[in-house]
Formats: structure tokens, sequence, C-alpha cells
């Protein structure tokens, strides 16, 4: 050790392995001790050392470099053993799916890591001189768990769900991957590859938003001169993350001076912690230590250089003028962008431990002494284990009288007992690592792999509500359910059971019978031509009498048959011989239709005003009454010049028969339009009359109808309906008087059917309706010189008893050799092929038709058609018969192989098991013979015991039971939905969303209840009872769906968690100052105050813990400028007699002064509440409308801006930069202290004390503003 007296500094000689981080600590001890000038020269000279050698040693990485360790092939064969024994274990029920999937993960992940440590004892020990070991090892390029994967083994892989695959990559890449194996990582890598190319872009994104929320914090003064800070046990406690002192305050000043017992002050206000000092006050054990931080500065719109501690890029005090905002935001959003390309360097390979497990140093005998506070629990892999609920120290004494002693912490589980061996490296205990857990709730399905009946053992059963509000049933307490084998057989519906249970049968022998009953009486009809296996019973059948059907002899596609009527009508029929018709379905369409005009026009349903119909008739309805028509000739013409040519001009009147364009005459006389637009030309026929100018002012000139006997104009009179349209020709008022085709649709009569022989038929139930319906709309102009169809005519169906069991039916009967009638049937039809083939394909039973009716034999309702007989499909016995929660019969077949003999050679009185007992394998049957098979005792003779085969499923507590006991199940059923808390794959993909949601103050699903105070907490009526030490009790509502984290009876603190679920921040700032202002009567400033610290503690210790996840370590006064400025508003709620309005969100420091203010002359004061902003919000709610417009929604901010009339006094960076004008940042200017001015006037000198320049101006500004204010109250 020497002593450099002129630097001061101790100098410790190091003779090692230099590698990445001693290189980093190397260059920070220069730097922190020699400064940038003599570290730069260090730098230099050790980077021109490190490339000579670099270059001399000519490191290449060829294929033989990458040895893969011997022990390799037995550790693998090992752990394949233990994952058997793991599945041995499941397979007897003593562990659950989800213990048996954890086990095996953990059995391939310590495999894994052991795989690992060898890899490097293999190079350490054997090439220490490897070029892939002195890469990764150096710190150059690589790590430890890349090199794993070049010659350990993969290990286990996340799917696209980032569940973990429980089959292992047991290759490693130089021995190459099987397909499957390639197929596993292949996600992982390519999550990798889109998580870099999409996560970038949100963690900047993040960055730009922390960025406009902090730019305008600055260090404007030297102190602020608050008495207020944050203590040790505030900064450091059980709920902070896994940071030590060191780490949390090194840096900072002292708050307030630190004295010891006889009041000496030890360290005086304003000491800067350093790293040395630290370990001093540890040593010494001082706890009492208040430190100046960012969230207690009372500088307004700064961080004044005492709050904020040191620049931590050179370990001294922050210098005036440093944009330490701008700082803060680039260091939290920066690791995001790091993270999210690091993250996925591995491949995806999962490795997280849940538990720190402590393993045995050596072969011994374990003793501790005996937890009284322990309770019986079991662990994650489902063996049994002790949990502790206070300190233990355990004792490993070997043969040798070597001993170890290990100290146990609470709430770590033990493995072994006290007095038991244990061997090197086996696991005796398990501390669970809390700290960076996120756990999730999470659901499993257990199916069953065989099929079989269903028992419950110790599994008890409560129905409760779920989320949805279904009723579902749980599992208190764990248990089994038995799956015993059989073959499980579903019947048909309503068929008759013979066989009888416990009945052996042959294959092919009848189990049971089902009836065909019909449901209508009529006529047996069996379709010939039909494949199907299947029974028509005619209900009904109705003839029209009063019209034949003609058939189109013609065998084109698209000819119709025609229907015609004694009254001469023809009808084109629209429906094939046979087809299913419905109810009100068009049968036939009248052929020649009477509703046909010349050409297009404009169709109107009654004589009111164009615009003053309400109701209008939508297209295809049904129509009766008079329809008006106004036609109208329009031309399309395609050519433009042809519109050019054309000899007569527009608006003029044209007479019938005229050429208009070639080959084009006019059908009408009427005034011609032309529209070049469109390239139409439209005639509208009538006659012209000239309006009198004298009497020009008195006509009312709109368009419309006009009845018989009314005038027109001019002492004109209709003498019949027309409609008049006021034109204006060569400037000149003409009215044009318009024919109208008048319509009249009257309400067609219906054609009854009429009726052949039924006995049972009571009424009618077929009608034919002539229905006619119009498909244009009212006032609806059609543009044609072609005739329109304004109606069409159309016969249909009209089903009085429209049952679904009854099917319709369209034919066309020969009445004699030419003449043919259309006759409407109902038929009931009963398809038994379906059902054979239904049942034979799904169910696998054989079942056989016999028909017990003949064709054409007239039967009534309820009548035995025929009868299905099921057969056995295998050989067997009827073990159980169940009818479901279908009504479907169901039954259980067991085979020969179901069930087993176990030889036991004891006396009666030996056997330990009676019939019908449950046993699993290795249960003792008497006392020399145990089970080799799990099942149920099905029967016991001299010399053997038959065990009826089965599958025990353990059932963990709280699971969610989808069978009952006693139920059949078919292979890959449902027996249960078990619920665990599972870890959360916490990487950069869900750690950026966290630091999103936090920093933006997202509203959390499904959030935890609150404390409201401290106090006793009991349940009662679905409600949570908290309640004080002075009786006062607070009722908190729960759902059933909330977990309760409490015992009844026990005691909670203020905003403890009640209930499971995460901690929403927004209610816990509304629960925190609620309780500070009613309960402890604070007054509403303080109140605020104190809520947001606790807030704000919480908020820096949730984004410091997502990032420590990631091993990234962020200094805290980065998170609290951030957190500061999202809790630096309140919302006023009562304006009180302020002119402030409810709603408005101000700073807390200007509700402060009006509230002073409004006290100062008894005026009553504003009431606010605390609000939590996110960085987005709190950007756009900045006081600097430029800034705030230039980051989001500038419109919105501008226009506000324009219309409050509000002033920007350009205080931050962003705004002046927009403005043009220098920065009000950056360390540069010259900065005294005891400023002199010199004057003219001898012996007169005035010297000022203040801190600084910017802080004289800030104080004038603010002492302006006050004033201001005062003005604005009192006026």
């Amino acid at each position: 050790m020497a002593t450099n007296e002129e630097e001061n500094v101790k100098i410790l000689f190091t003779n090692g392995i230099i590698n990445k981080r001693q290189l980093k600590n190397l260059m920070y001890c220069t730097f922190h001790n020699y400064g940038v000038v003599k570290s730069s020269i260090i730098a230099d000279r050790v980077k021109n050392l490190t490339f000579h050698y670099a270059t001399k040693s000519g490191i290449s990485l060829s294929i033989e470099d990458l040895r893969v360790p011997q022990k390799k092939r037995s550790l693998i064969g090992l752990t394949n053993n233990e994952v058997e024994a793991t599945e041995q274990n499941y397979e007897v029920g003593n562990i659950t799916n989800i213990e048996r999937f954890q086990k095996v993960i953990d059995i391939w992940n310590n495999a894994s890591n052991f795989l690992k440590e060898e890899v490097v004892t293999y190079f350490r020990e054997s090439d220490p001189f490897n070029s892939l070991y002195i890469m990764a090892f150096s710190g150059a390029r690589g790590n430890i768990s890349q090199v794993r994967q070049l010659v350990g083994m993969r290990g286990l892989m996340a799917d696209p769900q980032g569940q973990i695959i429980d089959l292992p990559i047991k290759s490693n890449f130089r021995e190459g991957l099987t397909v499957t194996e390639y197929i596993i990582s292949s996600y992982g890598a390519r999550k990798g590859l889109v998580d870099t190319a999409l996560r970038t872009a949100d963690s900047g994104y993040l960055t730009r938003r922390l960025v406009d929320v902090a730019q305008d914090i600055i260090v404007r003064e030297e102190d602020c001169y608050t008495q207020d800070g944050l203590l040790k046990n505030e900064l450091v406690n059980e709920t902070s993350p896994n940071l030590s002192v060191k780490d949390r305050m090194v840096g900072r000043l002292l708050a307030q001076p630190l004295t010891q017992n006889n009041n000496n002050v030890v360290l005086p206000i304003n000491t800067q912690l350093t790293s040395n000092l630290l370990d001093d006050l540890h040593e010494l054990d001082i706890e009492q230590l208040k430190v100046r931080s960012p969230l207690t500065c009372n500088s307004i719109r700064s961080i004044c250089r005492n709050c904020y501690g040191w620049h931590l890029a050179y370990s001294k005090l922050v210098d005036l003028g440093e944009a330490i905002g701008i700082i803060a935001a680039q260091s939290i959003g920066e690791p995001g962008t790091q993270l999210t390309m690091r993250t996925f360097h591995t491949g995806g390979v999962f490795s997280g431990d849940l538990t720190q497990q402590i393993r045995a140093p050596f072969q011994g005998t374990l003793s501790y002494k005996t937890a009284e506070a322990a309770n019986l629990v079991r662990t994650l892999h489902g063996t049994r284990s002790f949990l502790i609920k206070e300190n233990v120290t355990l004792y490993i004494k070997n043969l040798k009288g070597a001993c170890s002693k290990i100290k146990l912490p609470e709430g770590a589980t033990l493995l072994s007992n006290t007095g038991q061996k244990v061997y090197t490296n086996q696991i005796i205990a398990e501390i669970k690592k809390d700290a960076n857990l996120v756990l999730e709730e999470d659901s499993k399905t257990v199916y069953t792999n065989i099929s079989g009946e269903v028992f419950f053992q110790n599994i008890d059963i409560e129905t409760i509500l779920d989320k949805q509000g279904n009723s579902v049933q749980k599992n208190r307490n764990p248990g089994l359910i038995w799956v015993l084998h059989g073959k499980r057989y579903s019947l048909p519906r309503s068929s008759e059971l013979v066989a009888k249970l416990g009945q052996i049968n042959t294959s092919g022998s009848i189990i049971a019978k089902k009836q065909i009953l019909n449901n209508y009486s009529g006529i047996v009809k069996f379709d010939e031509a039909s494949t199907t296996n299947e029974i028509k019973i005619l209900n009904f059948s109705l003839i029209l009498q009063n019209a034949n059907v003609l058939l189109n002899s013609n065998t084109i596609e698209g000819e119709k048959n025609i229907l015609e009527f004694d009254n001469g009508k023809k009808f084109q029929i629209e429906v094939q011989h046979n087809n299913t018709i419905q109810h009100g379905e068009t049968i036939a369409t009248l052929a020649n239709n009477s509703y046909k005009t010349e050409t297009g026009g404009t169709v109107t349903y009654n004589l009111e005003k164009k615009f003053a119909t309400k109701k209008r008739k939508g297209p295809g309805k049904l129509f009766s009454g008079t329809l008006y028509w106004i036609p109208e000739e329009t031309y399309r013409v395609e050519s433009s010049t042809l519109l050019e040519k054309l000899q007569t001009k527009d608006s003029t009147f044209i007479a019938k028969g005229k050429e208009i364009i070639p080959k084009t005459f006019t059908k009408s006389s009427g005034i011609l339009q032309v529209d070049v637009a469109g390239k139409e030309i439209s005639i509208k026929p009538g006659e012209l009359f000239k309006v009198n100018p004298a009497a020009y002012n008195s006509i009312e000139r709109i368009n419309g109808f006009i009845e018989p006997g009314k005038q027109i104009i001019n002492n004109i009179i209709a003498q019949k309906l027309i409609y008049i349209e006021f034109v204006e020709v060569n400037k000149i008022e003409y009215v044009l008087i318009r024919p109208v085709q008048k319509y009249k649709v009257a309400r067609e009569k219906e054609f009854f059917l009429n009726q052949n022989f039924f006995p049972h038929a009571q009424e009618q139930n077929f009608k034919i309706k002539t229905v006619k319906k119009i498909f244009l709309k009212n006032w609806e102009h059609i543009k044609s010189s072609e005739p329109v169809e304004l109606l069409n005519t159309f016969l249909t169906l009209d089903v009085r008893n429209n049952s679904s069991k009854l099917q319709s039916r369209f034919e066309i009967l020969q009445k004699n050799k030419d003449i043919y009638q259309l006759q409407v049937s109902q038929y009931e039809i009963l398809k038994i092929d379906d059902l054979i083939t239904n049942y034979s394909t799904v169910h696998n039973i054989k079942i056989a038709t016999r028909f017990l009716v003949n064709k054409n034999q007239y039967v009534t309702s309820s009548s035995t058609l025929a009868q299905l007989e099921i057969f056995f499909p295998i050989k067997g016995t009827l073990g159980a018969i169940k009818n479901n929660t279908a009504n479907v019969n169901e039954i259980l077949i067991l085979q020969d192989k179901d069930i087993r003999p176990v030889p036991h050679f004891s006396k009666p009185s030996e056997l330990k098991v009676k019939v019908g007992e449950l046993v699993r394998t290795g249960t003792q049957l008497s006392t020399s013979t145990k089970s080799e098979y799990s099942g149920q005792v099905y029967s016991v003779d001299k010399t053997n015991v038959y065990i009826r085969l089965g599958r025990p499923y353990l059932i963990s507590q709280g699971a969610i039971l989808e069978v009952e006991s006693g139920s059949l199940v078919q292979r890959l059923d449902k027996l249960a939905t078990l619920i665990y808390e599972k870890l959360k794959t916490v990487d950069i993909v869900q750690g950026l969303p966290k630091v999103e949601e936090i920093l933006e103050a997202r509203k959390i699903k499904n959030p935890c209840i609150l404390a409201p105070h401290e106090g006793y907490a009991n349940v009662r009526n679905s409600k949570i009872e908290v309640t004080n030490d002075k009786g006062y009790i607070t009722a908190i509502n729960f759902t059933q769906r909330d977990k309760i984290r409490f015992s009844n009876g026990s005691y909670v603190k203020l905003i403890e968690p009640l209930t499971d679920g995460p901690i929403s921040p927004h209610e816990k700032l509304e629960t925190l100052f609620n309780y500070y202002y009613y309960f402890e009567k604070l007054a509403i400033n303080e109140a605020c105050r104190q809520s947001f610290r606790e807030l704000q503690l919480f908020l820096v210790n949730e984004v410091q813990r997502t990032y420590l996840s990631q091993g990234v370590q962020i200094a805290d006064k980065h998170i609290e400028i951030i957190v500061k400025q999202m809790t630096s508003k309140v919302r006023i709620e009562d304006s009180g007699d302020t002119i402030l309005l409810p709603g408005e969100l101000l700073n807390l420091y200007q509700v402060e002064i009006i509230t002073k203010s409004s006290l100062a002359v008894n005026e009553q004061a504003p009431f606010y509440t605390p609000l939590l902003l996110g960085i987005t919000k709190a950007s756009l709610n900045s006081d600097s409308f430029i800034s705030a417009a230039s980051f989001q929604e500038t419109t919105r901010v501008l226009t506000e801006a324009a219309i409050e009339g509000k002033k920007d006094w350009l205080h931050g960076l962003k705004e002046n930069v927009i403005i043009g004008r220098l920065i009000p940042a950056g360390t540069g200017f010259k900065y005294y202290k005891d400023l002199e001015l010199q004057t003219n006037k001898p012996n007169t000198v005035i010297q000022t004390q203040t801190a600084n320049i910017k802080d004289t101006v800030l104080r004038s500004r603010f002492n302006q503003l006050l004033e201001k204010q005062k003005n604005m109250l009192d006026f």
C-alpha cells in the first residue's frame, strides 16, 4: 500500500487477470480519484497494451475449440430417470399435473445449470487458453448462457404464449439439433427478431414522452432551504426493491444534522454522503438518517443543487444550470431500448428459479431446534415440507466431526426433518424469491386418458358463482378423482334397456330397443327412389281444383311450367315438383302483367305533396289501393357529339313521332329537356300554357296534382286528374299540364284448396293467396323509354298449422291423360338412417331396423312404425347404467382386460382391503402382498384379489370440478380445472409495458381492495369491516371472486392489500388522502402532500422493481424527478369564494397561495383533491402551451390557449427552442458570491449576498404573481 501525498489518494497494487468487470472498476477508480485528463491517458495506455497482445496472440475460433464435457451423457441419463420417476409419481396420484410439470421443468433446469458449471470447470481446469473461454469470460463477446448452448445443452424453451415446453433441447449447437428441437427453438429465435424490430419503437416513444414531461426541470438555485427529507427506513424497508442502503443514498445530502446520544453533531447538515462515509455509518449502525431528495424540494419548476445531490457522472455536486429533467428522461428511457435488443440474445431460453435452494455442503446428519410456529405445506413439486414462521438455524454434522451452520429466515421452507441423514448437494430448504417475482393466476385443465366411471375420494364440494355469474363446483380440500376402466357407450334417446346390470353378454346380443313413433296421423309412404331409410306420413293432401298445370315440353333449362286458371289467367310456376316449400313462399308469378307502363316516369302512392309523405312503403312490400303514374321518356345518349347536333333546342315543345336523334322517335308530345352532363334527353308529355303576367304574383307556383273541376290558371279548369309543373321557355313562364295515369289495385281473393278425405282433419291447413308486391319507392323516378312494371302478382302459400315437425311439399299430379293438377301435401318425415348412422359411427354401436307397418297403411298418431334393436358392440359385463344431463342413457361395459388378478396367498383375516375399496400401486393388500395396480377391489377369492384397473388424478384445493361422482366419461373428457399461481414471464416485452403502465398511471383491471385505515379486519355479510382502536368501523363491499388475503380478526395497516390483485395507484392516492384528511384531520394541503409523498415512494419502487428484474439499475433521483411531475397537480372540487372552476387542474403550490389569500380576507377557501397524472396527460397539462402543443393534440391545445388568452412565460427548454431563443440552461455562466458593485460616488459600496442572479429574478417574478393574484381577489 502506497500513499500519494499530492493527490491524497490511496493506491492499491493488484496482480491478477483483468476481465471486463475489473477493467470497469479500474477506470472508475482512476476517474473518481484523478479526474478526466489522467483517466483518459490511462485508458489510452490500457487500450494500446491490450491491442498489442491481442495482435500477437491472433485468437481464432475453430470447431475443435467447442469441447463438450464428458459428463454430459451420464447427466442426461440420470435426469431422464428422475423425470421418469416423477411421471410415475403423477400416474399413481401423488402429485397434480401442475406439480409434475413444475418438477420436470426444475429437474431439467437444474441439469442445465449443473452442465453449465461443468463447462466452466472443464475449461478452467483443462483448457484455460481456449479461445471460446477467453472470449466469453473476459467480457469481450458472448456470455455464459451462450457458451452453455454451444457446448452444453440448450435447455428449456418457451412456446409463443410464453409457456415453458417441458420437452427440453438436450443437444447443443456443436452436436446439432434434431428436427423437433429445431422447431421448438424456432419460437424464441423468431420472437427475438420480431421483438428487436417492434419494441425499439415503443422504447423510443417512452423516452420522448419522458423528455416532454421533464424538459423544463433545470437546476436553478443553490438551496431551497427545505426542512423536509426522506428517512432511511422510507428508502430501505421490506416493500422496497432489492437495493442496498448505499445504492439508494450515495450522492445525497443530509437533510438534518446527524447526532449521537450526547447530542454531539457527528455530521452537519448538507453533508455529501459518499460510499466510504456510508460504509462507516453502516458499521456504526446509525439508523436515523434523513436525506434530501427531489421529491421534497421546495423549488418551483426546478430542483435545487442540494436536493438533487451528485451529478453521477462526476461524483460531485451538480452544477447550476444543468438540465437534469432531460438526463432523468434519458436515464429511464435508454435502458428500455438497450434491454429490448438484449433480451432474446439467448434464444428465449428459460432459466428462472422460483426459489433459492439451500443444499447440504457435505454428507451428514441434519439437526435443528423444532420450530413451534411451522405449518405443513406442499412445495411447488408436490412434496411435503414445513413453512417456518421464525428464524431457524440448521446444523449438519458428519462422522469426522465437521459441522456446518445454515441460517434460514422467516418464511423459508424446510424439506428435511431433524435427525435425518442428508447427502452432498441434497436440497434441504428453499427460500422464496418474493422480491422480483410477478405471479399471476392461471388454470390448467385435467383430461382423462382413459374412458370409464368416475369416483371421488376425499373431495369436499362447495358451489359458488364465477365471474360470469354461473354456478360452479369447487373443491375445498385436496383429493383424488378416480377413473375406473370401462368402455362407455351412449344409447339413443328414449331407448328401453333389455340387458340388466351385471349381465355378461357376447358381441351381437341385444342390449336395448327403441320404438319409432309418429306424432301425426296419416298414410304411410316409403320413398322407393330414395337411398335413405326414412318413413313419410302423409298428413294432408290438398288439390287446387280450378286450375290446370301445362307442362313445358321444351327441355331447355330455365323454361318454366304454366299454371292456367279457369278465368284464363296464367302464372309461371317457380317451384319444382316434389320440392319442400315454406309458409309465405312464392309458388308462381303472373305471366301477363297488366300493371305495365309505356315509358319511364314517376310513381306515387298518394296525391300529397312530394315531401309531405312521412311513411313511405319500401320495395318488395304488399300493395293494394291506387297508384299514380306521371309518364316521362328518358333516352340515354352515349356520344356527347349527338347532343350538340340536336335539331330541337333545350326546354322547347316537341311533337309526337318526331326524330330527336338518329332512329329514335318520340312516343308523346311534350317539353324536351337536355342534360349534357348526364348525357340524357327527357321528354315530359303534356300541354304548355303561358302564365298571365298580371296574375303572375297571385299564382302559387308549386308543382303538384290538380283534381278534376279545379282551376289551373286563366280560367282553365281541369277535366281529369293532372300534374302541373312550372317551366321557363325562352325566359317566359309557362305551366306544363302533365297527364296522370291511375292504376287501381284491388285486393285479390284467396284460392281455397279442395281437401281429400282424411278422417282426423278438422280444418283446412292450406290457402293459396294472390298478392301484389310493389318494388318501387314512393315518388321514385325511373329513367327509361321502355315499359316499366309497377306491380308484380304472385301466388304464395299460406300454412296455418306451420309446425316444425311437418314438412310441406309441392307436387304435380296427373289427373288423366293430358291434364295435370297442382297438389300441396304435408308430411311428417322420420329419418331412421340419420339416427342409425350417428350412433353407429360416433358411439360405435350396432343398430338394426325392423319395420312394423306397410306402404299406404293409415295410422293414427303415436303409432309404432318401426323398432330399432341395439346390440352389444363388444363382449363384456354391463358394469354401469347412467342417465346423463341430456336425458340420454349411457352404459359402461367391462372387459376381461379391465380386471386384473393379484395373487395374495393369505388367510381372509390377513387381508387389509375390502371389495369396493380404492387402492393405489404399492398399497398393502395383505401382510405379504402389495398391489401391482391402481384401481378398485372388484372381488376377492381364496387365491386372488381382483382389481378393476383405474387411474387416480390428484386435484388440488380450489380446483373447479367438471364431472360428478358416478358419471361416465370418454377418453379426453374434462375432469377438473386446476387453479394455480404461476410466475409471469417477465422479460422486456412485459417489462416495457409495465413501466409504461406505471408512468402513464393507467387504470388497472381487478385491483385489490386497500385498508382505509389501520385496525382489525373481519368479513361479515359480504363486507370487509375494519375496526380501529377507537371503535370506528369502515365497511367495504367485495365480491365472491375477490380472494381475501387476511384471516378474520387480524390486524391490518393503512393501505395494506385486503384482497388479491395489483395495487391501483389512483385508489391508493384516494385512500391515503381520505385517511389523512378525514381521520387524521390534517389541513388539506398537508393531507395532499403526505398522500403524494407515500404514493411517490410507491411509484419509484415499482419502476425500480421492474428494471431490476431485468438486471438494470437506475439511480432513484431520475425516477423521482419524473414521479414528481406526475404528482404535482390537484383537482378543484369546490371553488369556495374564489374565481376557480370545479374540475380545474392546478399545481399544489398555486392552490396553497390562493387558499392563503382567501383565508387572509375571511373568504371560503377552495376544496381540492390530489390527482395522479400519467406522463402524457402531465405534458398536455403543462403551464407552457407551446410545449404542450408541440407534443400532442396541437389543434386542441392551441385553440384552448387562444380562447383562454394564455401567456407562455418560456420557462422550459422546448418552448425556447421552438421560439428560437437561447435555452435557459447550461453550466458555463459566471457564478459569483459576495458580488461588489462600486459606483462613482466615493466610499459607497453596495454588497449583496444572494445565491445567484437567477434566484433573484425568480423571486421577483414570484412576488409579482402574488401581488397580481391578491389584486384579483380584492377586485
